[in-house]
């Protein structure tokens, strides 16, 4: 109950004070996390009968993947994250990962369980030889929990590596984020096309036809190489465009300006339908460890050190709300 209404009062806040939004916003994503974890790991819900797994099963898979999203927002949409709240974040998604491997082998056979629980084993060490330094400030944390019970963990078969995850997340210390003084999430505005006009773009099927795309930036690093517009069309299909570095204009200090057009064609279109206009924000691991400042030195002095599902971690996420634009494309004469 304190972690809803922490969650409700630091988003009224947000909305108070507009340059603590990006504070508030990033605070009131690790609690929602944490609450994810809580609300999966309940007891009521792992002591149900075997007909009873998989709507249990569900909810601890949504509530791993809906973590690890926050946590991907939480590691790249913000500015001025500091190294000591990308290893809490990272702390963080690591109880997601647990929490998917208690749910993939509770639901799979054979020796494919083996093979999950060495994986995420490996994901443990390197998180210590990545993090060394900060370990001392996790006391009583799930890592550090987790580094104690290593020899009879890598000596377990699958099945006791779930009970013993399921009991370590339960037991773990919920760790403190401490806060920069200053944050700011990156945010996206498309001004063109605004989505509410009633005069359809029109095309003939077939050819390709030009929409213009004006967009304001806001706290966005490096857009060139990060800003993507996506295209999803009626049918489910989605078109990716690199704008070009000319695209971006530079009006102020944390702002920037995204003109450009994008060119749509799609032969199978008969009809007047919908498509919708999206700006990513693409990410990275080898960014994030620029950023932040690690050393050399901080990430070990070989790649094999990272963590093996974060050494090439590429994505893109979503920022700023979607625009619909309303299409007709005519059959092409014969």
């Amino acid at each position: 109950m304190f972690t809803f209404f922490g969650l409700r009062d630091l988003q009224r806040f947000g909305e108070l004070q507009s340059d603590l939004a990006g504070l508030a916003d990033f605070s009131a994503a690790y609690l929602r996390c944490q609450l994810l974890l809580i609300k999966a790991l309940q007891e009521k819900l792992w002591n149900v009968a075997a007909p009873l797994y998989v709507k249990q099963n569900a909810l601890a898979l949504a509530a791993a993947r809906q973590i690890m999203e926050e946590t991907y927002k939480m590691e790249f949409m913000y500015s001025n994250v500091e190294h000591r709240q990308v290893v809490i974040i990272h702390h963080m998604r690591l109880q997601a990962k647990a929490l998917q491997l208690i749910v993939t082998v509770r639901t799979t056979r054979g020796a494919e369980p083996l093979g999950i629980c060495e994986k995420f084993l490996q994901e443990v060490d390197c998180f210590q030889r990545c993090f060394i330094s900060e370990l001392p400030h996790m006391q009583g944390s799930f890592v550090d929990k987790l580094l104690d019970l290593m020899p009879r963990l890598v000596t377990s078969k699958p099945s006791e590596v779930v009970k013993i995850l399921r009991v370590t997340l339960r037991q773990s210390n919920f760790l403190r984020l401490p806060l920069p003084e200053k944050i700011h999430r990156a945010t996206a505005t498309i001004i063109e096309p605004t989505g509410e006009s009633d005069n359809p773009l029109r095309f003939t099927s077939g050819l390709v036809v030009a929409l213009d795309v004006d967009a304001t930036l806001e706290h966005v690093q490096d857009p060139h190489s990060t800003v993507k517009v996506q295209i999803m069309y009626p049918d489910g299909q989605s078109q990716v465009i690199h704008p070009k570095p000319a695209d971006f204009r530079n009006p102020g200090p944390g702002r920037h300006r995204l003109i450009t057009q994008v060119y749509l064609s799609h032969t199978a279109w008969t009809e007047p339908c919908q498509i919708e206009l999206r700006l990513l924000l693409a990410y990275s691991s080898d960014r994030t460890k620029a950023s932040v400042g690690l050393s050399r030195s901080t990430w070990g002095d070989s790649p094999d050190l990272l963590p093996p599902s974060e050494g090439s971690i590429e994505g893109t996420l979503l920022f700023g709300k979607p625009v619909k634009v309303y299409i007709m494309p005519k059959p092409a004469r014969r």
